[in-house]
């Protein structure tokens, strides 16, 4: 028996030291967060929350850039295909259209606050990335996400209405009969009653509960599992794309090295130097990340584990030194010189399709509280994230949920002085990086049933019934990675066949008849699937 939802019991309602009030509270400050904020309307007294800094959101590590149909040779309708495509038939149609639709409206948007993307002597500089069928892709040489991220954060600084508040860990979403009327966030040490008629959770995804992840370990997915226990629906949890081409620095931090170096012509090579990728899927190098994944790891055993080499020296000194500045003065830096190493790379968790189900204006089942970005479960990826699809979806899905809050702005209600922040769960969560080691082996880029059944059952036996999570404060992070875990685990052991970045090798098919739906969670409730 489950223990009954979040962590704090009117018992600790001393704990709780102040409280603030806000029309809006936005829990994530990467590109999903800010774009909402922006757009708000201006006469709302708005919170960003982020428990880091700018550097460490996912936004400001992407390097590839943003997808948008505008090249001369390029259709919406195109990149809608693409999309779907990818998505390996459980895309939600709609929410790709969207997507796909507004694309330009989101370049506009980034443009007319400053932004200035990579051109040539054509106008915008489009290149592409795995799954495109055209050039497509907007960016700024290769560190596209810290510029938009620097550039949004900048607008939001000199925007009066928003208070910008850093070092604040999200611990619960607060609840009344009417909704969620705002949040338990532990800033300075201390819980804080955030009020507010709306929050909007732009967290970011899960992919650092993995010990191998192209972003931070703090991408731990709070925002989901709080917006999990305050009541809202789950969906799609299993689906988690692993990036083939990261590198392991000296220091064994892992480095991402962009799609778009394949997309410019650098290519993967075997321990014989051979090119490999056209043997297991026709568009090569350029094959949906999944597949490429797939195909690096069963190269890799035939060669005893020795790694796949990443190989743009073709592409000559000057062009990468150029077009990838980032890539190469992080390879640079641990002795590898694109221009002439063969670079070795593997396989990382990079993106979290699952998380908080959401109508197409980011509404999830909850009242008043709406989810944007790698936090929200919009269907708009399926089965597996085309190529630069997120940072789209960050603008796009952010400008709808803050004209849905603008023309639908509850009407101020009593505070009902009761949060839905009742008991929770603890146990021996503090090694958290035994839990990452677990998923790694069992929920990686190759599944089996009895290897998940096995971490589901150590998850389970590491979680017992108790009031406060050990070690106090600290231990927030450490229990909602117990919490993800277990429901990423059933979700992956119930889609018993394989689709998209989801790939099990009991069950190498697809199953259409049965399993072309989603997989939704919700405390208290049996998981469907539908």
């Amino acid at each position: 028996m489950r223990a009954e939802r979040g962590y704090l019991t009117s018992k600790h309602n001393e704990l709780i030291s102040a409280s603030k009030e806000y029309d809006v509270i936005i829990v994530g400050a990467g590109i999903a967060g800010m774009s909402t904020a922006l757009l708000l309307d201006s006469r709302l007294k708005v919170a960003i929350v982020s428990k880091g800094q700018l550097a460490e959101c996912s936004t400001y590590k992407a390097q590839g850039g943003m997808a948008v149909a505008v090249g001369p040779d390029d259709k919406v309708e195109e990149h809608i295909a693409d999309t779907l495509r990818v998505g390996q038939g459980i895309c939600r149609e709609e929410a790709v259209k969207v997507l796909a639709s507004e694309g330009s409206e989101a370049l506009d948007f980034l443009i007319s606050l400053g932004a200035s993307f990579s051109h040539n002597e054509k106008g915008l500089q489009l290149t592409r990335e795995a799954g495109h069928s055209r050039n497509r892709v907007v960016h700024y040489y290769d560190y596209t996400g810290k510029y938009i991220a620097e550039l949004l954060a900048g607008k939001v600084n000199d925007t009066t209405n928003i208070d910008r508040l850093e070092s604040c860990f999200l611990v619960d979403i607060a609840t009344d009969q009417e909704g969620c009327c705002g949040c338990v966030i532990v800033q300075a040490g201390k819980l804080v009653y955030f009020r507010s008629a709306v929050v909007v959770v732009a967290t970011g995804g899960y992919s650092g509960l993995y010990a191998r992840s192209t972003n931070a370990i703090s991408s731990s997915g709070d925002g989901v599992a709080a917006a999990y226990r305050a009541g809202a629906v789950i969906a799609d949890m299993e689906f988690v794309q692993f990036h083939p081409t990261a590198f392991t620095t000296k220091s064994g931090r892992v480095f991402l090295l962009t799609e778009a170096l394949r997309g410019e012509g650098a290519t993967l090579l075997n321990a014989a130097g051979q090119r490999f990728m056209s043997t297991y899927h026709p568009a090569g190098e350029l094959a949906p990340r999944d597949e490429v994944s797939r195909a690096m790891l069963q190269e890799a055993g035939k060669q005893g584990g020795k790694p796949i080499g990443l190989d743009a020296r073709h592409l000559g000194k000057e062009y990468v030194m150029d077009r990838f500045r980032q890539v190469y003065a992080e390879l640079a830096k641990n002795n590898y010189f694109m221009e002439q190493d063969i670079i070795p790379i593997a396989p990382a968790a990079h993106y979290t399709i699952g998380g908080i189900k959401t109508d197409l204006w980011g509404k999830t089942s909850v009242a008043c509280l709406y989810a944007c970005g790698e936090a929200a479960a919009t269907g708009v990826h399926g089965a597996n994230r085309l190529a630069s699809n997120s940072l789209l979806e960050g603008i796009v899905f952010g400008h709808r949920v803050a004209a849905s809050i603008n023309d639908n702005f509850p009407a101020p209600r009593m505070n009902s002085g009761q949060l839905a922040c009742t008991t929770g769960e603890s146990g021996n969560y503090n090694d958290v990086s035994a839990l990452r080691t677990k998923l790694e082996l069992a929920a990686g880029v190759v599944r089996q049933g009895k290897g998940l059944e096995a971490a589901l059952q150590w998850v389970r036996d590491s979680k017992k019934s108790s009031v406060i999570p050990p070690g106090g404060m600290q231990s927030y992070p450490a229990c909602n990675a117990y919490q993800l875990a277990e429901l990423l685990l059933e979700a992956t052991l119930l889609r018993t066949e394989s689709r998209g970045c989801h790939y099990r090798i009991d069950f190498p098919e697809k199953n259409d008849q049965d399993l072309q739906k989603h997989i939704l969670q919700q405390w208290g409730r049996k998981t469907v699937i539908q």
